[in-house]
């Protein structure tokens, strides 16, 4: 039940722009430099801050909180992995399957990760029309008068965040980094005959992908290829990105569904690759419901044509595994931005009164790639890479002052304003192995000794003995108690016991230095009843690490891994991140309007927008940025 009361509105029109990742430091830059004169002019219009970001510092918990205006107690997202209490394996956070849904009904596939309500569910309570796009983990969606398109947490037509294929005539070892996506091919008379593999649908005795076959003819001579599916002829040029390309899967019982695809021709000889996108959901026939409402979707795709709807979209897998290259990765992101443009300005054109939100995404994913070209310190740092690829973060800060411009031009002053990144960014140097670190400071007890050689230190716990382990750790900084009671094999007492070994772990934790460098590497602990309120904290991780400067959690410790090192440089082109501290990366705030205090939060935004909108609420932790 909504909890809110209405007053008299302050604006006709509320408008949000919503830019992952953006940091302060290179704004505030930039608009010294003059190349960002739209938030230059906004700052004068109103102000310009940092934002307090979430704690942790990730945007699935960043922007719930600033749909709900509260603390993840309220909404429920602590991470992008959750633990599975009955067996400790990590299971995704920002989407989630309907175990209840045994017969495959389309619009109860998947349930809602977000609890509580947003601000757009308080401004539909009376009538206020609003536009929501791509707003993450509003997977999958509540059917509500809202106009809504899902974006983070939203799946391929597999159900999962995104796999990619590459289709290859080289042999690729069975240990390589991402083997698993490829698809080996030979070509015969200058075809190659393989399959598009879609959903996995039950067999008889057992379930397996169901596939669309497809025909590639090469022709060398000009460095293209014809791709043929179902009957349709598209031709894919060299180091280009393909149209989108419809496949049809058939699913039994006379059922069908199709997906869409792009494609990527890295080359045809000596050795064919080919890389393809995961299938994502197609708009003009949805397997999923990702819009509120349902229609809706298809409605943005007969006015634009296809686009991207897998949440994640930007392939950063593709390119660390070297499927694609930078210059396929960024010509990635430059159509997901233009598409999601062309959507603002659809919306932005019939927006007559309400509100419009809209956030962007690629912003975040360029500073992960390309943050090297930033910090000479960083131990995959190349002068010549820098010098090839140091304007493309920039670049795409002068994307959105590009963007805001226009925006700046149509707007009265019956419309608020606010652009807003969730965090900002930082390098990631080195990663910790927190199980590794707990076991070596006796919390956790292993099976056996680790070698050097296995690198993801038994993933998935295989190592862990739970009867004698009393801390583990999975996703980015979370730490969970082995509670009796609780945890399926659990030792530790709650209540005294517990807080007594919460408080050991913070003390020793806060003390960890890196031995190359004799640097601390975490500043600090949180205890999840210091930060956390509300009637999921129950579901909380029971501390949370807060990075230093250039330290994260491993890639290893968010599926439970324990290597026998407890640091190691990050040898990965993920060189950018933001999940450290929450104090050491807030996001950024600008408004046409100006504001109440100099500390703004991203709690406060849900309050200012229904605020704004003439509508108040006691069910929001956060408080309005106007008077």
């Amino acid at each position: 039940m909504l909890s809110n009361f209405t007053v008299s509105p302050k604006y006709n029109k509320v408008i949000l722009l919503g830019m992952d990742g953006l940091d302060p430091k290179i704004t505030s830059h930039l608009m010294q430099s003059e190349d960002l004169p739209n938030f230059a002019k906004l700052r004068q219009m109103g102000g310009f801050m940092p934002l307090a970001t979430s704690n942790p510092a990730q945007s699935p918990v960043a922007w719930a909180s600033i749909a709900t205006g509260n603390n993840p107690g309220y909404h429920g997202i602590f991470d992008f992995l959750n633990r599975r209490v009955a067996d400790y394996m990590p299971e995704l956070a920002i989407v989630k399957m309907n175990p209840k849904n045994v017969f495959g009904k389309r619009e109860a596939m998947f349930l809602p990760v977000m609890h509580g309500n947003a601000f757009w569910d308080y401004a539909s309570s009376i009538n206020i029309s609003s536009t929501i796009l791509k707003w993450p983990m509003t997977f999958q969606p509540k059917q509500t008068q809202t106009k809504l398109y899902a974006g983070l947490g939203v799946p391929d037509i597999r159900g999962g965040l995104g796999k990619y294929a590459f289709y290859t005539s080289r042999d690729i070892p069975k240990n390589a980094e991402g083997s698993e996506k490829a698809i080996k091919v030979q070509i015969n008379n200058g075809a190659i005959k393989t399959h598009v593999f879609g959903p996995n649908v039950a067999k008889l005795m057992s379930r397996e992908f169901a596939r669309a076959e497809m025909i590639i003819r090469t022709f060398p001579e000009n460095g293209t290829i014809e791709i043929d599916i179902d009957g349709m002829k598209y031709k894919v040029y060299r180091n280009k990105w393909s149209e989108w390309i419809e496949v049809k899967f058939k699913l039994g019982m006379m059922k069908t569904t199709t997906g869409i695809v792009k494609f990527y021709l890295n080359q045809i000889s000596p050795e064919f690759e080919l890389y393809m996108t995961p299938v994502q959901i197609n708009p003009n026939d949805p397997a999923f419901v990702i819009s509120s409402p349902d229609d809706y979707i298809k409605e943005l795709a007969d006015k634009l044509g296809c686009f991207y709807t897998l949440g994640m979209p930007e392939d950063t897998k593709a390119l660390e595994e070297g499927r694609t290259d930078e210059e396929a990765f960024i010509a990635m992101c430059d159509e997901i931005m233009d598409e999601q443009e062309k959507m603002l300005w659809h919306e932005f054109n019939r927006f007559k009164e309400g509100l419009l939100a809209a956030a962007f995404f690629s912003t975040d994913r360029i500073q992960h790639i390309f943050w090297v070209t930033k910090d000479p310190a960083h131990p995959l740092y190349d002068k010549a890479y820098a010098q090839k690829y140091g304007h493309v973060i920039d670049d795409y800060y002068r994307t959105m002052d590009r963007i805001l411009g226009e925006m700046l031009k149509q707007i009265d002053d019956k419309t608020a304003l606010m652009v807003f990144s969730d965090h900002g960014f930082t390098t990631f140097r080195r990663a910790v192995h927190i199980n590794s670190w707990l076991a070596q400071n006796g919390f956790m007890k292993l099976t056996r000794q680790v070698s050097q050689d296995d690198k993801e230190g038994g993933g998935l716990f295989q190592y862990v003995d739970w009867k004698n382990t009393k801390a583990y750790a999975l996703g980015f900084g979370s730490i969970y108690l082995n509670v009796k009671g609780r945890e399926r094999e659990g030792i530790v007492e709650q209540g005294a016991e517990a807080e007594s070994l919460a408080d050991q772990i913070t003390e020793k934790l806060k003390g960890a230095k890196d031995p190359k460098n004799g640097q601390s590497a975490v500043k600090d602990v949180y205890k999840k009843d210091r930060i956390y309120s509300g009637e999921q904290a129950h579901s909380a991780p029971d501390l949370v690490v807060g990075f230093q400067d250039g330290y994260r959690a491993s890639w290893q410790t968010a599926v439970g891994g324990s290597p026998a090192i407890l640091f190691e440089d990050n040898l990965k082109k993920w060189t950018g991140d933001h999940i450290v501290d929450p104090s050491i990366v807030p996001g950024i705030f600008l408004s046409n309007f100006k504001i109440n205090t100099e500390n703004p939060s991203l709690m406060d935004i849900a309050p200012t927008v229904i605020s704004c909108l003439g509508v108040s609420s006691n069910n929001m932790e956060g408080k309005s940025l106007i008077s």
